[in-house]
């Protein structure tokens, strides 16, 4: 019998697309399944964290009504890391040490809680806000914060991953449009996790990068 080996080159190649084919259908397929529930409501969330949302806990529970809006409301919580307001403090203070005359430092419990509770509101979004409801938006969508007519900037995007273009993890760049349609002002921060269910909203967690505050606001609010 006469052994055809270009059929079986030609097998053997099909074989090994379709392999490969698979493997690259599976990473997407997970990387479309990043959403977790979570057995409690969003503030059971930041408690349950293993120490790493101490300062956002400290924060909300100073400030009249957010604990509430986090336990029953149904809202979108964007959290932030300890190392977070780390860096907002750490600039704070280092302006006010180099003030003539110098002032003392402030900590999370002496800031000023009409100005903490305005920036802290922008991590707190009215309704809910999964990534299904931004990924057909180009220009990202405008949702509301909890108080004072506030409006964040969602912006979706797939990462790509090693060998297949946008196959990656999803992720929301979080914009803060500092009241101006020029987006040149804006102040951008990432995710790295998303979609957390919780029994009365959803969670994302911002990455530890993220400057409390959305940039140089933070320092001129509290430094008064």
């Amino acid at each position: 019998m006469t052994i055809n080996y270009k059929k079986i080159a030609l097998a053997s190649l099909i074989a090994l697309v379709a392999i490969i084919g698979c493997k690259k259908d599976d990473r997407y397929y997970k990387y479309d399944q990043e959403t977790s529930l979570f057995a409690g409501n969003s503030y059971q969330y930041l408690q349950q964290g293993g120490g790493l949302f101490d300062s956002m806990l400290l924060v909300i529970d100073r400030l009249s009504g957010l604990k509430d809006s986090l336990t029953r409301g149904e809202v979108t919580l964007f959290a932030i890391n300890n190392n977070s307001f780390d860096l907002a403090m750490k600039n704070l203070n280092l302006r006010r040490a180099t003030m003539v005359p110098a002032l003392p430092p402030l900590s999370l419990k002496t800031l000023d809680s009409t100005q903490l509770d305005t920036l802290a509101c922008r991590y707190i979004l009215t309704g809910i806000y999964h990534t299904d409801r931004v990924v057909n938006n180009a220009d990202g969508i405008l949702a509301p914060n909890i108080k004072y007519g506030y409006n964040m900037n969602l912006l979706y995007e797939r990462i790509n991953a090693a060998g297949y273009l946008g196959g990656g993890p999803q992720q929301l760049f979080f914009r803060d449009p500092k009241q101006t349609p020029f987006e040149v002002f804006w102040v951008t921060t990432k995710t790295q996790i998303v979609n957390v269910k919780t029994s009365n909203g959803v969670v994302h967690v911002l990455s530890s990068g993220h400057d409390f505050g959305f940039g140089n606001e933070f320092v001129e609010r509290m430094n008064r």
